[in-house]
């Protein structure tokens, strides 16, 4: 089996901080100075990952992973290495590495992201899914989920911008018609929100429908999608 081939776009680093040793003992490395140029290498050479150094280029890199993303196929992965702060970061990567960290971090990201690939991926706006393994990620962290918290993940992530009402949720994932009682679906909505939502002060991705149920919402996007429908069990 052939080793696969990285894309790393960043400057070049002193030698004692350099990942591209590192990488190029496991993988076929591209390397390249620019979001720019690494698109036009990707093109040119089918890749497997993108790991963008953000951090040697003196920029938080946002911009450019939005446009890598834009322009990579939809599913390469790409691991965005962000020079901080923490709070605040938002990146549409499959994983967001702050330094310090070790090469060997960088490598358990990209060997974890490599075997995501392999399974099936649900992917909308920042967030991600992998269906088989039940692992979110979101804004570039990482979340496992229980069983009952995929399947509802899943059927925001293959419904987004449509308002699903209660009833709907509770007999997809708990198989019941019962509302009576419906405090097991709210604590599951407390702790997804817990893991997409940037801040827990605002809620901008699961959006309450009062009397109705809830929407998943893309802010970067919203503009560009049709009205929400409403999705009901009859």
């Amino acid at each position: 089996m052939s080793a696969a081939r990285i894309l790393l776009i960043g400057h070049t680093r002193p030698k004692r901080t350099s990942f591209a040793g590192a990488l190029s003992k496991r993988y076929e490395v591209l390397e390249a100075s620019s979001g720019e140029q690494g698109l036009a290498l990707a093109q040119d050479h089918m890749v497997d990952l993108v790991v963008l150094d953000a951090a040697s280029m003196r920029t938080p890199g946002e911009r450019v992973c939005r446009s890598l993303r834009k322009g990579l196929p939809a599913q390469t992965p790409i691991v965005h290495i962000h020079p901080g702060p923490r709070d605040g970061a938002q990146s549409p990567a499959d994983s967001l590495l702050f330094e310090p960290f070790t090469p060997r971090k960088l490598v358990n990201s990209i060997e974890r992201l490599l075997q995501l690939s392999d399974d099936e991926i649900i992917t909308c706006g920042p967030l991600s899914m992998n269906v088989v393994r039940r692992v979110l990620i979101a804004h570039g962290q990482e979340t496992q989920l229980t069983p009952k918290l995929a399947m509802l993940v899943e059927i925001f992530l293959r419904h987004p911008y449509e308002t699903l009402d209660r009833k709907t949720l509770m007999q997809k994932v708990w198989h019941t018609d019962y509302l009576g009682d419906t405090r097991t679906l709210d604590v599951h909505i407390r702790w997804i929100r817990k893991a997409i939502e940037l801040s827990s002060d605002e809620t901008r991705y699961l959006i309450t429908v009062r009397g109705v149920g809830y929407r998943l919402e893309i802010p970067e996007a919203v503009s560009l999608m049709p009205e929400p429908s409403v999705l009901s069990q009859s």
